[in-house]
This record gives C-alpha cells, sequence and structure tokens, in this order.
C-alpha cells in the first residue's frame, strides 16, 4: 500500500518524456524587467552568457500593448489587451480585479497542475486598491509584491511590499535595495521548493531599469559616462509626417539633447548590474541543486523605452520600435544553446508556451500560441506561423489616458490608426528607424485592404486571432 502511494506521487509529479522515461515537470522561472530596451542588453554579461547564448534567442519578441500593466496583464493570461480590458496603466490592477480577470492566469492554471508559484517585486499598476492591504490573488502559493502608495519612484527604497497577506515596509539602507531583496525573496522560494521536490513557477519581477533608473550603490562608479548608442531617429528634426500626438509630445517640453540620453543611458545600464548578478546567482543555486537541466528561464520585459528617437523623451506607450520591440532569451531542456528565434513572437505567447511545456490545463480565451515547437532544432523551417501582431493602446471611445490606437505590424511593415482619423505607415525593409510616414503615398485600395485587415484583428477573440493574424490580404504579401 504505501508502495502503491509512493509510486502514485512521483506520477503526478513526473511527465513521460519522449523517450518514455518518467521526467519530473521543468521548473519555470520568467524574470521580467521594467522599461528594458534592446540597447541596454550588450551591458547584461550574465544574462546573455548564461540564458542568451546557453539557449535561445528571439530577434523578432514584441509586446502588444507598449505599457506596463497592460503588457503584464496580456502576459499572465495570454490575451490581447482589448481581451483583457487592461489598456492602460490606470485603472489597472482595479479592472483586472473588479472584472475577476485573476481567477485565470498562468498561476492559476499552474497551481492546480501541481506547481508552487510565487511572484516577487511589482505586480500590476495600482495593486492593491480597492482589494484590501492583505489581498494576495488566486493561483499564488508566495507572494511578496510591491504596493502603490504613490509613483513608482519609491520601488528602489522606501517601498511597502505585501508579504503573503504581512504588510512589510522597506527602508532606504543599502541591504534593502529592491533588486537585492527580490533576489533573496527569490533564492528562499526555489531553496524551498526544491528541498520538498516540488515543482516550481517564480515570477521574478524587478522594477529596473524603469526611471529613475536608482542604481545599486556598488554600481554607481562603473559604466560611468557611458554614451547612448543613436539612432537616425534620434532628435528628428522634421517630424511634419508624424501624427500630432507625437509632435505635441516631442515638443511638450526641454529638447531631449545628447547629453540627456548619455545620462540617463549610464544610469539605466549601472541599475541592470543589480538585475544581471540576480540571474547568475538564480542559476548557480539551480546548478548547485542539480535543477538546471529541468528548468526553463525566460529573461524579457514589460515594454521598451523611448531615448529621444522622433525628438522624444524617456517615454513609452507609443507604436514605434523602440517602445514594442523588447528582448527575450529562453533558456531550458532541449534548447540548442545559441539558437536564434526570427519569428514574430509576443507577450500573449506566453502563457500558451508554459502551459504547453508544462502540460497543465488553460483557458479556450487564449489569443496568443506557443512558441515550444521553436525551442527545438529545425521547427522553424516548418512551423505554420503568424504573418502579424495587433498593436494596441487606449480606451475607444472613452476619455483615455493615453494615445489610442490601433496597428499591425508584420516583418516588413507597420501600419497605425489613431482615434483622431490619423494613419502612419512604415515600410520596415527601407525605412527600419521609421523616419518617413508614407500613409498618404498609399493608393485608397491598398489602405482600404490595410483597414479591412485591422477591424478584423482589433475585435477578434481566441482562435479568431490567430485566424487573423494568418489573413494577410493578397493585394498586400508581395507590398513592402
Amino acid at each position: 500500500m504505501i508502495a502503491s502511494l509512493v509510486l502514485l506521487a512521483w506520477l503526478s509529479y513526473a511527465a513521460i518524456n519522449s523517450t518514455g522515461w518518467f521526467r519530473p515537470k521543468p521548473n519555470i522561472i520568467i524574470i521580467l524587467t521594467d522599461d528594458l530596451d534592446l540597447t541596454l542588453m550588450p551591458y547584461l554579461e550574465n544574462t546573455n552568457r548564461l540564458i542568451g547564448e546557453a539557449g535561445a534567442t528571439f530577434t523578432n519578441y514584441f509586446v502588444t500593448t507598449p505599457l506596463c500593466c497592460p503588457s503584464r496583464a496580456s502576459m499572465l493570461r495570454g490575451q490581447y489587451a482589448h481581451n483583457t480590458n487592461i489598456l492602460e496603466n490606470s485603472p489597472g490592477f482595479v479592472n483586472f480585479y473588479r472584472n475577476t480577470r485573476e481567477a485565470e492566469t498562468i498561476a492559476v492554471w499552474l497551481n492546480k497542475g501541481g506547481y508552487e508559484t510565487s511572484l516577487t517585486g511589482k505586480y500590476l499598476n495600482g495593486y492593491p486598491v480597492n482589494a484590501g492591504k492583505k489581498y494576495v490573488p488566486p493561483g499564488w502559493t508566495d507572494w511578496h509584491v510591491f504596493m502603490y502608495e504613490g509613483y513608482e519612484r519609491t520601488f528602489y527604497y522606501g517601498y511597502k511590499m505585501n508579504e503573503n497577506g504581512e504588510v512589510v515596509q522597506y527602508s532606504d539602507a543599502p541591504e534593502d535595495y529592491s533588486t537585492d531583496v527580490i533576489k533573496r525573496q527569490a533564492l528562499n522560494f526555489m531553496n524551498q521548493s526544491m528541498d520538498e521536490n516540488s515543482p516550481f513557477f517564480i515570477l521574478v519581477s524587478v522594477i529596473a531599469p524603469h526611471g529613475p533608473s536608482t542604481p545599486a550603490n556598488r554600481h554607481t562608479e562603473i559604466y560611468n559616462d557611458l554614451i547612448s548608442p543613436k539612432k537616425p531617429s534620434f532628435n528628428e528634426q522634421d517630424l511634419s509626417d508624424k501624427p500630432s500626438t507625437t509632435y505635441a509630445l516631442a515638443n511638450s517640453g526641454d529638447e531631449f539633447d545628447e547629453g540627456d540620453a548619455n545620462l540617463l543611458f549610464t544610469r539605466r545600464v549601472q541599475t541592470m548590474q543589480a538585475v544581471d548578478e540576480l540571474v547568475a546567482e538564480v542559476i548557480l543555486l539551480l546548478e548547485q541543486q542539480g535543477q538546471l537541466d529541468n528548468t526553463y528561464i525566460f529573461f524579457t520585459s514589460d515594454n521598451g523605452l523611448h531615448m529621444g528617437e522622433h525628438r522624444l523623451p524617456s517615454i513609452k506607450g507609443l507604436p514605434y520600435e523602440e517602445d514594442i520591440h523588447v528582448p527575450l532569451l529562453v533558456r531550458g531542456p532541449g534548447i540548442q544553446p545559441g539558437l536564434q528565434i526570427t519569428s514574430m513572437t509576443a507577450n500573449i505567447d506566453l502563457a500558451p508556451t508554459i502551459a504547453d511545456i508544462t502540460q497543465v490545463a488553460s483557458a479556450d480565451f487564449i489569443d496568443g500560441r506557443s512558441f515550444l515547437p521553436f525551442l527545438h532544432p529545425q521547427a522553424e523551417q516548418v512551423l505554420k506561423w503568424r504573418k502579424s501582431l495587433l498593436i494596441e493602446s487606449g480606451y475607444m471611445d472613452n476619455e483615455s489616458e493615453t494615445i489610442v490606437f490601433r496597428g499591425i505590424r508584420t516583418e516588413t511593415f507597420v501600419y497605425v490608426e489613431y482615434e483622431n482619423g490619423e494613419l502612419e505607415y512604415y515600410d520596415l525593409v527601407n525605412d527600419p528607424f521609421e523616419l518617413n510616414n508614407i500613409a498618404n503615398e498609399l493608393d485608397p485600395t491598398t489602405l482600404a485592404s490595410l483597414h479591412k485587415w485591422l477591424e478584423e484583428l482589433k475585435t477578434c477573440k481566441a482562435e479568431a486571432c490567430r485566424t487573423a493574424e494568418m489573413n494577410m490580404p493578397d493585394d498586400l504579401k508581395n507590398f513592402p
């Protein structure tokens, strides 16, 4: 009888791999940064070596709504923002909570599938407004999360956390630097889960390098006086082709000049060094515990950031490449080191991919798709994949707190419609820096095809989204 119970327990913990042998359920780690753009990646030595070079680098990974809260909600549920109903940072968490979106997330699915689950760091903007200070959402067995009591600048030092239902105040002392606190919490959870032989999922959600980009004291003297990489679009002088919203933002205050860009870039690089140390310590612990070969590690960001491109200051939330195109590195069992994935993937794909990896039941409402087949050699050559992604932001027909747009991003162009009727179209093959908006040069038939396709995408749900992403009109297939 005892032997039978032991065997049953093992079977519930293990999955059968392709060779027929039983294998423990894989652990899942997401290391999620805040406002990390691609220009900072060369300065993350540990991250590049231990995740990117040891696994896969996704060169065309996007967030479908380039703002913190909408992107995170989409990641947790595998849905476009028009289906999560989180299209802006505010009301953010309040909407997610009152619309009971937390009842079905990747944490809930994994917890039901036998996983210990942890979130440490940043959750959704506005948490825990209306839910109570001790509120812990469904699905999470371990919870150490920043509490909003003002602007995020308090999240490096002097912040509060809900720690499994207890409010904990942190100080301005060096040991309370938030990235280091998050690292300690993550390592403790991982150690405990591995000691108990429990498969685990952890979302390690740092505030870095979000403004004001405060580095740990030990990193303030390194990488000093860096020169920010400047694209041809940096401080673009002729914005006459840009929509009025872009023009207004570019002229809303003092010019974001080269000195500003260099100083902010330096501080952002310095702020990310503690995250780079976190990555190294997470992987070292897995190696010491014999779990590295049974763990998938995802490293990414919720959105990117402008640093003077199109004369825009350090802002996000726009449909340009700087905001929507972000890093994704993945290391895990069976992934060929140095693998490059060039197909278009997105934050809406993370939840279905993790559900696919762990073989847990998810939900029929998912809009994204699993990119697990890409993580095996030669799969990319045979896999039927999307032709486009919807990019969207802001509540339509309401008083919006952000710029309202809907657009289509393909591998060769981006087309955007703004709520005020303005249009943008960029040929990304010949104009990768989005200098020349040629929407007014397109013929009416082409514009009609683009508009019809966008209408299909912006209201899609679940399988209809995956179909719409493939439904490029015939007259656009050879169009730049």
